[in-house]
């Protein structure tokens, strides 16, 4: 999507990081990357219910099957980051059209992840502050 980002800032992150680099501990790096994603996986839920409903009509295209767009709502995760993201370049080409808009094409933007997003940040918060705090804890005491 057009590179636009709804992002969640953590006090600290970019320290943990550069530690994490240094340390070269990939089970820990591993352990950071499951806490990105548990911590999206918050918002996906939401997001999906978000995603425009319709109905299928005489008109349509055969090819067409309502419901694809909620089905490609993923979360993509690594050591640095996670994102959730709608939408495939083959099977859904028209997320960015449907998130963004297209006002040429009379389609109104229909921001369905930022909104998931503000629902759920301070619950994502939480969760990330809680279990990072877990990892942290668990890698000292060992």
């Amino acid at each position: 999507m057009a590179g636009s980002r709804f992002s969640v800032q953590v006090e600290g992150l970019n320290q943990l990081k550069k530690t994490l680099r240094q340390l070269k501990d990939k089970d820990l790096s591993k352990k950071v990357r499951e806490v990105n994603k548990e911590a999206a996986e918050i918002v996906k839920p939401d997001a999906q219910r978000g995603v425009p409903q319709h109905t299928r009509t005489p008109k349509d295209n055969k090819k067409y099957r309502p419901g694809k767009l909620a089905k490609s709502v993923k979360v993509v995760a690594s050591a640095n980051s996670a994102a959730i993201k709608a939408g495939t370049a083959s099977r859904t080409p028209y997320a960015g059209a449907i998130h963004f808009g297209y006002p040429k094409r009379g389609i109104r933007p229909n921001r369905f992840l930022y909104r998931a997003m503000a629902r759920n940040s301070d619950k994502v918060s939480e969760a990330y502050e809680r279990e990072i705090s877990a990892v942290i804890r668990a890698k000292l005491e060992s």
